[in-house]
């Protein structure tokens, strides 16, 4: 047995029975692990699924399923078609295949989709790491039906939205989720044509991005503008083409293609076409360059002019000084005869960080949590957070599970203690840069405004306080635990969104974590980006607990594939409107 990959909710290894290699996919707990995210039940659900949809050639097959080490209590698993491929983003990486090829795996990625509906069955998480090609015959296959839904399947989640990434998610759903983000009950309707944008998006993200695996998209799509035709973005798309995609992309429902069947007949059209653009990878692969060696210094020759004489070196020399001062005192002349424009709050003198004081003179804001005052190096940084990608289809697996550890009678080492971020002189300081304009925050030396930061290490200390056991000290949180908490904790309540701006921020857990580790109540102290009106991101680098413990850790707004959060229409950069409740989650890296 092989690992292969694991995510949230399983771990994938690769098998061998009588010579033939299959794909075992394994829950990550057990039916009665009280897990949250009811892992064992989405497996049970994929295999309905899939023994649902098989007979469809581009759709991977189940063969069995059991329970390992236990016949009733058990690990659940299901033994699956192995596909050996790539993804679709890296296939199109890796053979930079024309627009008729891309057609014809659309045409087959359609029919396995139709197939799907036309048997009462949802993907719900459609896009390109759950899209395999076969590397031998090209063949592609719809796999990883873990979030897909059938007629009277179970409720899985107490959340608006099904599981999914946000880059697929329909402007409908997206638009649901803004209206109805905070009602506890609200349910979204997936329909057909939400998995035909998802598809429609994965076609339109081909002919767009060239390299859709290892680079984050250039377009943030929040369902609120109609999308540029992808020859535009790409002149050597076929315009015929671009305009099929922008059909299955359609921001308006009643304005896409209804069904997948009718997705399938508009690229199947396309197929008879021919050209050069046809015939020409869209996506020009950029050549290996080499360095030229060093060219050897050239010898004096009849051809080469002889060299200028001292005189004349000294004459342009001159001349080049003379210019030069002249044109500085013209500009000191001007500099010092222009009346100045700048306010007086900008004629100030510079406020350092240690000195800046911020008074709160609007009554109306809610008082502020107090922060803690030093920042000690284990505490995260938070100046950065990666481009958003796709998380790959195949990560790293964990070892082979085993039975579980019998309880044990140690003592739980005390949680280690450490101080917030930023310094509580900063949160002054960051409010008073976020009131002024840009040109009294220059003039004071507020640090630039960020649309999202980079990327950076989850510190050693956060992650041993975050991921070890009780017994060794730790919260005894998995990587990746979904935290349901308040953004700030001035901002409590559901109803109507509220208005955040970037800055340090308190935010406050709303329900007991699982497994348990950050109890309810827990203070976590962090930071609120606000530059993209259109999603607004969020990073918490230190939990109260509610007995008095400050611990270090890493948790970033957004889930496992999605980072940020979606914001309200009424949104302008620096000032986000959204809902009050999100989702955290905890993570070894930013993203």
């Amino acid at each position: 047995m092989k690992p292969l990959g694991s995510g949230s909710f399983g771990a994938v290894y690769l098998v061998e029975k009588d010579g033939q290699r299959f794909a075992l996919k394994m829950a990550m707990h057990r039916a009665s692990s009280g897990d949250a995210e009811q892992s064992d039940a989405r497996l049970m659900r994929e295999l309905v699924c899939l023994a649902q949809v098989s007979g469809h050639l581009n759709i991977v097959r189940p063969h069995a399923y059991g329970r390992w080490n236990d016949a009733t209590r058990g690990w659940l698993y299901v033994v699956e078609d192995y596909v050996e491929g790539h993804t679709l983003g890296e296939w199109l990486e890796k053979t930079h295949p024309t627009a008729h090829e891309v057609v014809a795996l659309f045409v087959k990625l359609a029919s396995a989709l139709a197939h799907v509906h036309a048997r009462g069955v949802f993907h719900r998480d459609l896009k390109l790491s759950n899209i395999l090609v076969r590397a031998s015959d090209r063949e592609p296959f719809l796999l990883d039906f873990g979030v897909g839904s059938y007629a009277r399947a179970p409720e899985l989640t107490d959340f608006p939205l099904p599981p999914g990434t946000r880059r697929y998610r329909s402007p409908e759903a997206l638009k649901f989720l803004r209206e109805h983000g905070e009602e506890s009950e609200a349910r979204y309707a997936f329909k057909a044509t939400d998995d035909v944008y998802a598809l429609g998006i994965c076609l339109y993200d081909l002919l767009t991005i060239a390299h859709p695996w290892s680079e984050p998209p250039a377009m943030f799509l929040g369902g609120r503008l109609e999308l540029p035709a992808p020859h535009s973005l790409n002149p050597r798309v076929p315009a015929v083409l671009g305009a099929a995609a922008l059909h299955f992309v359609a921001r308006d429902p009643e304005k896409r293609a209804p069904t997948a069947e009718v997705m399938r007949r508009e690229l199947a059209a396309l197929l008879p076409e021919v050209g050069i653009a046809w015939r020409e990878p869209f996506h020009v692969p950029k050549p290996h360059v080499q360095l030229a060696p060093e060219a050897p210094p050239p010898t004096p020759s009849q051809d080469m002019p002889a060299p200028a004489s001292r005189h004349g070196v000294a004459t342009s020399r001159g001349a080049f000084v003379v210019a030069l001062a002249v044109l500085l005192g013209g500009l000191l002349l001007w500099r010092f005869t222009t009346p100045s424009k700048s306010s007086p709050a900008a004629r100030r003198e510079p406020v350092t960080l240690s000195s800046a004081r911020y008074v709160d003179t609007d009554p109306r804001q809610p008082a502020p949590i107090p922060a803690p005052a030093a920042t000690p190096p284990e505490v995260a940084s938070l100046s950065s957070a990666p481009e958003q990608k796709e998380s790959p289809p195949v990560k790293r697996a964990p070892a082979p599970m085993s039975s579980p550890l019998p309880p044990t009678s140690r003592k739980p080492k005390t949680l280690a203690v450490s101080q917030g971020w930023p310094p509580a002189e900063w949160g002054g300081f960051l409010k008073t840069c976020a009131g002024l304009t840009a040109a009294a925050a220059l003039q004071i030396g507020c640090p630039g405004a960020q649309v999202r930061p980079e990327s950076a290490e989850c510190p050693e200390a956060a992650r041993k306080a975050m991921f070890s056991k009780k017994k060794d000290g730790g919260l005894g949180l998995r990587k990746l635990t979904n935290v349901y908490m308040y953004l700030d904790a001035r901002q409590k309540g559901l109803g109507h969104g509220a208005v955040f701006r970037e800055g340090p921020v308190t935010g406050e857990v709303i329900e007991d974590s699982s497994p348990p580790g950050l109890p309810k109540g827990t203070l976590l102290t962090g930071y609120l980006w606000t530059g993209n009106k259109d999603l607004l991101l969020g990073r918490y680098t230190e939990a109260w607990l509610p007995n008095g413990q400050r611990v270090p850790v890493c948790i970033e707004v957004g889930n496992q594939d999605e980072l940020g959060w979606l914001t309200n229409e009424e949104s302008k950069p620096g000032e986000i409107v959204t809902i009050r409740n999100v989702n955290g989650i905890t993570v070894e890296h930013w993203r």
